[in-house]
């Protein structure tokens, strides 16, 4: 009687004991799962964030090697074929305070920056910038003086009194800026012509 009571209660401890180990075994295995689930979750997700930085990438090289045949190319067709010119005043003339004086005669213009008509330079682009500007008084009686302006500041001087005189400056141009060569303020006086005063600029170096 004792041994079939005690083999019974031996028996269900058996089935209570495999029970909960199988519940213990189901419940882990799930925990399993489901953290299986959410690493393949973020998997996906690292996988997508990879494809949009690679699309990202590709799309900065494409605009790089746009930007780089863009500047090969301003630079090929701007600073290796030059931008220059000089021009002369033809006749002796009478200028007012603060008016533009036009050297009128192009001896050469590459890349066509200058312009006769008015007297100035425009950039074409951005860059280092060279210009010389000479001027002759008609006669030993006479004085000049004429400022180099870029837009409205002035960078550079000429004073000619009884003979020449000459003036060199280098300056650092935005792309559109204006150069001319002006009258002294309130002053009204004769420029010699005849080829002997004149106006040079060049492009010396572009700026990306």
């Amino acid at each position: 009687m004792f041994s079939i009571t005690l083999l019974c209660l031996l028996a269900t401890s058996a089935r209570v004991i495999t029970a909960i180990l199988e519940g213990v075994g189901r419940t882990d295995l799930e925990v399993v799962r489901i953290r299986l689930e959410e690493e393949k979750a973020k998997r996906l997700l690292l996988q997508n964030d990879v494809e949009v930085l690679m699309l990202q990438v590709e799309e900065l090289k494409r605009k790089c090697d746009q930007r780089d045949k863009q500047g090969a190319y301003v630079n090929v067709s701007l600073v290796s074929h030059g931008v220059a010119f000089t021009a002369t005043l033809s006749s002796h003339t009478k200028y007012v305070s603060e008016q533009t004086v036009i050297f009128d005669h192009i001896i050469v213009n590459e890349g066509n920056c200058y312009d006769s008509s008015t007297g100035r330079f425009k950039a074409p682009v951005r860059g280092l910038y060279s210009f010389s500007v000479t001027v002759l008084t008609p006669s030993s009686s006479t004085v000049v003086h004429v400022f180099i302006m870029k837009d409205r500041e002035e960078i550079g001087r000429v004073y000619s009194g009884d003979g020449t005189g000459s003036v060199m400056v280098v300056t650092v141009m935005e792309k559109g800026q204006l150069v001319y060569v002006k009258e002294r303020p309130g002053h009204s006086e004769t420029v010699n012509g005849n080829h002997w005063s004149t106006f040079t600029g060049l492009l010396i170096d572009q700026y990306y």
